[in-house]
């Protein structure tokens, strides 16, 4: 069954690929992983797993350059600190640091200083 998601991508130039694994063990998600890292067709990788997959093997196989989420351990420093220009920046907060720096333009305070600092 194709999804609203599916068929508004490819109009906006995004070709997306679901892989569905048959088993979801650690083994076999690392090996994927691996696959689609080493793909120069493959530009970003998405991992929708329960949080128990979520493991450290597995996020330490996932190239931080192609973490769009932005689940990795070097992705997820690079957010604490401020170092937004480097990787992706996980959507969620991306929205939410769009809030605060809305809220700080209407009602005229400084942002954060973590939005702020390089």
């Amino acid at each position: 069954r194709r999804s609203l998601f599916h068929d508004i991508l490819p109009q906006v130039g995004l070709n997306v690929t679901q892989i569905c694994l048959a088993k979801d063990s650690e083994d076999e998600i690392v090996e994927e992983v691996l696959k689609l890292n080493e793909d120069p067709r493959v530009h970003g990788i998405y991992l929708h797993l329960p949080p128990a997959s979520l493991t450290s093997r597995v996020l330490d196989a996932l190239k931080p350059e192609k973490d769009v989420d932005g689940i990795t351990y070097l992705n997820t420093g690079r957010l604490v600190q401020g170092d937004l220009n480097k990787g992706f920046v996980p959507p969620v907060a991306s929205a939410v640091m769009d809030l605060f720096s809305s809220a700080s333009r209407c009602h005229k305070m400084a942002p954060p200083r973590y939005l702020t600092e390089k």
